[in-house]
């Protein structure tokens, strides 16, 4: 099964650094996320039912990133994927968070992780 949704460059600001200067003032970040489950059934009967709202996916990730502070974008993404896979019937989910306003000593568009977590390996609490 290799049927996904895909959600793709939501732009968000969240409290996100490891100074605190950094969380005090909420910094722009993107996310893709890429959800994986058997469309099928959902195509065949045309169905929201049958699937996974996509929009309320994004809802609990704006929700999420506005209630939380985070240290690393480590955190961050895995925050995301673990309360995804706790509040939706997917497979798995990969999620790419960038932060786009890093202060380096050179030019750089962006720092970014990617984490993937399956169902499999997934534990509440984990």
């Amino acid at each position: 099964m290799k049927d996904k949704i895909l959600l793709r460059n939501i732009i968000l600001y969240a409290h996100l650094g490891v100074k605190e200067e950094e969380r005090e003032v909420r910094q722009k970040i993107s996310l893709d996320v890429e959800l994986s489950l058997n469309l099928e059934e959902t195509a065949q009967k045309d169905d929201l039912e049958k699937t996974v709202d996509y929009e309320k996916v994004y809802n609990l990730i704006k929700k999420r990133i506005e209630a939380k502070k985070y240290h690393l974008l480590e955190a961050l993404a895995q925050d995301l994927a673990q309360e995804i896979l706790k509040n939706f019937k997917i497979e798995e989910v990969l999620l790419q968070a960038k932060k786009l306003q890093v202060k380096l000593a050179g030019p750089l568009d962006y720092v970014a992780v990617e984490v993937k977590r399956k169902r499999t390996n997934f534990a509440v609490g984990s």
